[in-house]
């Protein structure tokens, strides 16, 4: 597998992942209608360095997941913080959500910024798990701001402080990771 840097034609990609996870009127999501390839296009090409959105390629699948840095949407102008964002095709996900989200956390780190959030539903516990297990530790609860299956859901903000390792049982897995999907930090700095 290779990650990196997410180009335009990644976006009809981009944009069956994210339907796939991110259903209209199932999930907390901004999103009215799925999202197209084209409105992809436009929101990867809104931000700039240091933010940026990359992806996992496999042989022969293609693309299986992508994330993002994106600015922190509450204080876009607090410096140094990115909200990340993660996802994985349907029949990959697990490992390579762990993938994802070691590559995205050391671009983040390499790009200079001190602080990530996620920002997940917290009946989530795939993801909840996943980022409390790499490091991230909840800093907020918004109740019932949104709706997941027609009953009203909390929003739970997850921090991981990027001045600080990652916790031991994921260093291992990390430089692994690092040696292999993200070895050509051309493909994705």
């Amino acid at each position: 597998m290779t990650f990196r840097k997410a180009e335009l034609q990644d976006a009809e990609a981009i944009a069956r992942i994210y339907n796939e996870a991110m259903p209209p009127g199932v999930y907390v999501t901004p999103e009215l209608a799925q999202v197209t390839a084209e409105s992809r296009r436009r929101w990867m090409s809104e931000v700039a360095e240091p933010f940026g959105t990359w992806v996992l390629e496999a042989v022969p699948n293609g693309v299986v997941g992508w994330c993002s840095l994106r600015p922190f949407a509450v204080r876009p102008t607090y410096p140094r913080i990115a909200e990340i964002s993660a996802y994985v095709t349907i029949g990959k996900r697990g490992l390579i959500g762990v993938r994802l989200l070691a590559c995205a956390v050391h671009v983040a780190r390499r790009r200079g910024f001190r602080s990530i959030v996620s920002i997940v539903s917290d009946k989530n516990r795939v993801s909840v798990s996943g980022c409390v297990t790499y490091g991230f530790k909840p800093a907020a609860v918004l109740y019932e701001v949104g709706r997941l299956g027609g009953n009203l859901d909390n929003a739970l903000w997850l921090q991981k402080s990027l001045l600080v390792d990652d916790p031991a049982p994921y260093r291992k897995i990390r430089d692994r990771i690092l040696r292999t999907e993200c070895a050509d930090e051309r493909t994705y700095l």
